[in-house]
């Protein structure tokens, strides 16, 4: 070591020898050294909030409680094996659990209404940890939340009311929900993320360390945001099949079938378009001028574009085709089945997985690599930019922390979203002739008539996924610029960016180079496979990550009718929910240490981590095939058609108290001739008829009036709502999930914003998103004292335009 510490120094001083970089790897378990984190989980949400902590070095006890699972009966313990892995387990009741609590500096707390003995046990526990004399950060971690207080709830309820599962699914048939837990899992992200939140920042209001999560609002946040791609252009949000609604505004967005299986093909711009019809050899049809703009196709000849392109991907492999996309930078991914994504080179080539202890079955390690700087051993870098008295309220947590955004489009920017919301200032970096590709969706239309104004400013998505930021333009192909940027990271905690690996270092702005100017600094870099192997420079977006994982496999009606998810789009937020808890682990590392990181993290794996289930499923049983609303020991577990037009409720019993109460509502004896119903084992036993009473009940009844009277009597239930249904909401407002901002050009405009409520409290009210360069002088100015006279001058040489 000390060998390579010299040569870093002599770098200094004419150049570092061939082979030696100026980082090194750096153990992730050494994050949160000498946290103390107490978890009360009783499914996937919190033990996987636990796991995320414990992976990054907090010391994790955890409550002994059995979990609520979609995996088999085989594959459950397996799967709680692999969820508990570094953690200590206290016996319920005992002393050693309040001891542990007594100690804590971090408690997630999870509390299901519809499991009363432990919900009771949980929110005591919790109660108790609020009034300790130390104030531990305190996190709820809930399903959903109505008029204050927690609803029964499970992965299918919580994906049917968030709208996610409104437009999955072909036009005829029932919506289909996320499967295999996924929607608990990303409740458990945010729950660790929002507790070390508030762990980083300290507030010295002790009220907010008491942290409320809700699973339902967090998923709900991924949809709303989703919406700014639909609503504003009068776009309706409707199941499409194997794409979503409308392509999502930018033609193609879809599954389609090639020689040896399924594709995901996505052009998100006019450039990815025009350098797909040109890979494809510029044929005749592509001539045709309706053809010329992947936004008018997207609105107006979709159907007619799939069947010029159908033939072409036909005659293909889907290696042929992924190594067309890989050599052109497209987004083109090979759906798998989760036992070919195990199999994946780049996953061996990243160490991502591992064995469980005494088998053969492997499971995700973490989805991110971390490196260190050597610089960090020698030079200081900016103070620590955080005081507990400067967090007043929730959105003032990280009031003087800066972050520096070259992200763009959603995983990115999503992640320095949330950090705005939460009191930041980000300085977001784009230029004329490379601006972040989401301002390029298209005006927004009211009343049928485009909205005016510069076409790059009234993109409802960039506002949303952008507002409250500051926009500095930077031509970065121009080392002056690039001085510029660097001299700017030495004034910067954090610098975000989800381009290709190899691109910041091309332009001189590599790790090394960032942690020279500011040891301190954490870099975030997110890419689709992470930043080395043979996959590395693949290009991609939620729709690719899905497939390589093995997720799109997973979403269909049966294993000849997938589906996918390319409307919910899941990987991206995915990704920025994972990107949140280590960015926020590294930056309290960084707190205790004065030590910044480098975090790799990649977006595919970090989609594979929330898929343990139907992973361990697939090498048990060799071949894991699309749910499809069912589960393997909730009997009924669907969507049910209510009366009216397409309008359905999300059911799920667990319990054979919820099917009595269940069988009390239902009128006219639907189910008293049928008392082997009235045990899972005998629901179970004869599950196709079950459902098809239930349906014919359920047929007959209104679903708002059924979902009161199903949550009152205890049992999970859910509308599966439509973007309509959900923006507008009593409970959307009452949780305070949105905002509205006054916009230069878009007027006023509803934005969802991070849905963690600190002391009650959600974030202020944010600025709009930024127009173009807006925030050049200002930030110049002020980080740097450039004159404004130097500054006019730059822009003319168009170094910042």
């Amino acid at each position: 070591m000390q060998d390579v510490i010299l040569s870093y120094r002599l770098s200094r001083h004419g150049g570092l020898p061939v082979g030696i970089e100026e980082h090194v790897p750096l153990d992730g378990s050494s994050l949160l050294v000498g946290v103390r984190v107490v978890e009360l989980s009783s499914s996937v949400a919190g033990a996987y909030a636990g796991r995320l902590l414990a992976d990054m070095g907090a010391a994790v006890s955890r409550v002994d409680y059995r979990l609520e699972t979609s995996s088999s009966e085989a594959a459950t313990p397996l799967l709680e094996q692999w969820l508990h892995k570094g953690k200590t387990t206290c016996v319920p009741g005992s002393d050693e659990v309040l001891a542990a609590l007594d100690a804590a500096h971090l408690v997630i707390a999870e509390a299901d209404p519809g499991d009363r003995e432990f919900c009771a046990y949980a929110v005591g526990l919790e109660q108790r940890a609020r009034e300790l004399p130390h104030h531990p950060v305190v996190v709820m971690l809930r399903h959903g939340v109505q008029d204050g207080v927690g609803i029964p709830g499970t992965a299918l309820t919580i994906s049917a009311w968030s709208g996610m599962s409104w437009a999955m699914g072909n036009p005829d048939d029932a919506p289909l929900t996320l499967p295999f837990d996924l929607g608990a899992y990303e409740g458990g992200i945010h729950a660790c993320a929002a507790g070390l939140a508030a762990l980083l920042a300290q507030p010295s209001a002790f009220g907010l360390r008491h942290v409320d999560v809700s699973s339902r609002d967090v998923l709900t946040y991924f949809t709303g945001m989703i919406t700014a791609n639909f609503l504003p252009y009068e776009r309706p949000w409707t199941r499409d099949g194997a794409r979503p609604p409308g392509s999502a505004g930018v033609y193609p967005a879809s599954i389609f079938p090639c020689k040896d299986g399924h594709v995901v093909l996505m052009c998100r711009s006019q450039k990815e378009w025009d350098v797909f019809i040109e890979g494809m050899g510029n044929p005749e049809w592509a001539a045709d001028p309706k053809f010329r703009d992947p936004r008018v196709v997207a609105r107006l000849y979709a159907d007619e574009a799939d069947t010029h392109l159908m033939p072409w991907i036909l005659d293909r492999t889907q290696q042929e085709l992924l190594d067309f996309g890989t050599r052109l930078g497209l987004p083109i991914a090979p759906v798998r089945s989760m036992r070919e994504a195990i199999d994946e080179p780049q996953l061996a080539h990243r160490g991502y997985l591992e064995n469980l202890p005494d088998t053969d079955i492997r499971v995700p390690t973490t989805p991110w690599q971390l490196r260190e700087s050597l610089a960090t051993a020698t030079e200081s870098g900016r103070p620590w930019p955080l005081t507990p008295d400067t967090a007043r309220s929730a959105g003032q947590l990280f009031e003087g922390l800066r972050i520096l955004d070259l992200s763009w489009v959603w995983s990115g920017p999503l992640v320095t979203s949330v950090l705005c919301d939460l009191g930041a200032e980000v300085i977001k970096i784009e230029h004329t002739n490379n601006m972040d590709s989401s301002r390029t969706r298209g005006r927004a239309r009211r009343n049928g008539v485009e909205i005016e104004g510069p076409e790059h400013e009234v993109t409802p998505y960039f506002n949303q996924m952008n507002h409250g930021k500051r926009s500095v333009t930077l031509n970065l192909k121009e080392k002056r610029a690039r001085e510029i940027l660097l001299d700017m990271v030495e004034h910067c905690d954090v610098v975000v960016e989800n381009m290709r690996p190899g691109a910041l270092r091309r332009l001189g702005l590599g790790y090394e180079v960032l942690a020279e100017r500011n040891p301190g600094v954490v870099l975030l870099s997110m890419s689709m496979a992470g930043q080395s192997g043979p996959l590395s420079g693949m290009k991609g977006y939620a729709g690719v990550m899905a497939a390589m994982s093995g997720m799109e496999s997973l979403i269909g009606y049966d294993e000849d009718t997938i589906v996918g998810s390319l409307a919910p789009a899941l990987g991206d937020p995915n990704a920025a929910g994972h990107a949140l808890s280590v960015l926020f682990a590294a930056l309290f590392r960084r707190r205790e240490t004065g030590r910044g990181a480098w975090i790799d993290l990649s977006q595919t794996e970090a989609l594979m981590n929330v898929l343990v289930g139907p992973m361990i499923e697939s090498q048990i049983s060799g071949r894991v095939g699309p749910p499809a609303n069912t589960h393997p020991r909730f009997v009924p577990n669907g969507h049910f058609r209510c009366e009216g037009d397409d309008s359905w409720i999300a059911l799920s019993i667990r319990r054979d108290s919820e099917w009595a109460a269940f069988t009390e509502l239902a009128t006219a004896g639907a189910f008293e001739a049928r008392p082997e119903w009235s045990t899972a084992a005998g629901r179970s036993k004869d599950v196709s008829s079950v459902e098809r009473a239930v349906a014919r009940w359920v047929s007959t009844r209104k679903r708002d009036e059924l979902l009161d009277e199903l949550l009152s009597r205890g049992i999970a239930a859910a509308p599966v709502a439509s973007f309509e249904d959900l923006v507008t909401s009593d409970w959307k407002a009452e949780r305070g999930l949105t905002a509205i901002v006054a916009h230069p050009y878009l007027g006023k405009t509803e934005v969802f914003l991070v849905p963690w409520r600190f002391a009650g409290q959600g974030p202020a009210t944010p600025a709009p998103g930024p127009i173009l360069g807006s925030s050049t002088q200002a930030v110049l100015d002020e980080l740097l004292s450039l004159p404004a006279d130097e500054v006019h001058r730059l822009q003319h040489e168009q170094i910042l335009y």
